[in-house]
């Protein structure tokens, strides 16, 4: 049984939630306690647009980019002068998104790449080049091409990000 990603489009304003909680108040410290809060709360955002994305359809991959996805992944590891504040495994989680992204952006997606043989989620797609190449737009504009290539130098960060970083 295939899962609808209809049921996504039928609340018109959620990415653009989720969007907009990721990248609220980015930056920003008023107390401990509320910094770890917002935290959480785009930390969560962003594992609900990865979810989102994984059952999508085609539809859905054209709104993520419609909605600038690719910029938002990178606010994740935008560490450089403080305006990401992800510890090294939202930094890993980061970059892995963004390599999944533009994988199947560029080379679509196909049933026969399914986590669990019994369910049949994955909806499949063509490649869509033209959304992979919005996307990598994206990460440029907000200087994260710059961001991955400090990832890789820097050798002191756990999850072999440096491995990470040079696959997004």
């Amino acid at each position: 049984m295939k899962m609808s990603s209809k049921q996504v489009t039928q609340i018109p304003k959620l990415l653009q939630s989720l969007i907009a909680l990721v990248t609220f108040r980015l930056g920003t410290h008023l107390r401990e306690q509320t910094d770890l809060l917002r935290i959480e709360a785009r930390h969560q955002s962003r594992h609900c647009l990865y979810w989102i994305r994984v059952y999508g359809d085609e539809q859905i991959q054209k709104e993520l980019v419609n909605q600038e996805y690719g910029r938002v992944l990178s606010i994740t590891f935008s560490t450089a002068g403080g305006v990401g504040e992800e510890k090294d495994e939202e930094i890993k989680d980061g970059l892995n998104y963004i390599q999944y992204f533009l994988g199947e952006l560029y080379q679509g997606r196909n049933d026969n790449y399914d986590y669990d043989d019994d369910v049949d989620w994955y909806t499949s797609f063509q490649p869509l080049p033209l959304l992979a190449r919005r996307t990598e737009e994206q990460i440029e504009e907000v200087g994260a091409i710059e961001e991955i290539e400090t990832q890789i130098n820097n050798n002191g960060l756990n999850w072999n990000i440096k491995g990470d970083a040079n696959n997004a």
